[in-house]
């Protein structure tokens, strides 16, 4: 059902682009399109017509790209959470084993709690899970789990969404967001205490062309990385063993 939902997505491409051939002009990196992005409540040219993904997950693509550069993961294997469908695709393309998990989740490999992964020590080379670390009881838990599964020179890319210039851990769980933990600036620290070294990319690190940044307008006040006029950068950490 999903691949039906993307292939009409993509038949819808080329009448958006022309309705709006005035707008200005952007190229996804996930799936080639150039053309105006849509907008998405206040957020400006924020999703791409053909395959739905948003600034975040362009960013992310840039990243692994950059990544994949460097290492040759084809016989290589990676632990997925809470998999995307186009960064499910892509994993499958790259590597040799692929394994997806989700707590809930029903279209994956396992389901469990990222604070008890049921796999080995050293069984991963990498970990890639978005925004999920904001969820679990003890995320600091969660965070050592990712390190023990993986392998000598592993890497676990690991984006949280910053919504403060300080972390703030909740003592209960948010009845709107579910969050336990409202990352800040001062996060980072955490991969730092359990991993040798940690790289942080960021929106204005990659070309503009890909429209990498967030815009708030109005609505983002207290929000962390704003770079003007109601945009803010968007950021991913890259985490190494």
């Amino acid at each position: 059902m999903k691949n039906i939902e993307y292939a009409i997505k993509g038949l819808r491409a080329p009448f958006f682009k022309f309705l709006n051939k005035d707008k200005e002009n952007f190229h996804c990196p996930i799936c080639n399109y150039a053309g105006p992005f849509k907008d998405k409540n206040v957020r400006l040219h924020a999703k791409c017509p053909k395959c739905g993904e948003l600034e975040r997950a362009r960013l992310q693509y840039l990243v692994l790209e950059n990544i994949f550069k460097s290492i040759d993961c084809s016989s290589q294997s990676i632990l997925h959470i809470a998999p995307e469908n186009a960064f499910r695709k892509l994993f499958r393309r790259k590597f040799k084993t692929y394994v997806s998990g989700d707590l809930y989740r029903k279209d994956v490999d396992k389901n469990f709690d990222i604070q008890d992964i049921p796999f080995p020590d050293a069984s991963f080379d990498m970990v890639f899970a978005s925004h999920v670390l904001e969820y679990p009881d003890d995320d600091m838990k969660a965070i050592s789990e990712f390190r023990r599964v993986l392998r000598p020179n592993g890497i676990a890319v690991l984006p949280i969404p910053l919504v403060h210039e300080k972390t703030r851990d909740r003592k209960d769980r948010d009845k709107v967001t579910r969050m336990m933990h409202e990352a800040g600036l001062d996060y980072f620290a955490r991969f730092e205490a359990v991993f040798t070294k940690v790289e942080i990319h960021k929106s204005e690190m990659y070309p503009k062309e890909h429209q990498l940044f967030v815009y708030r307008g109005g609505g983002g006040e207290g929000y962390p990385l704003a770079v003007g006029d109601g945009w803010y950068s968007d950021v991913v950490p890259v985490c190494y063993v």
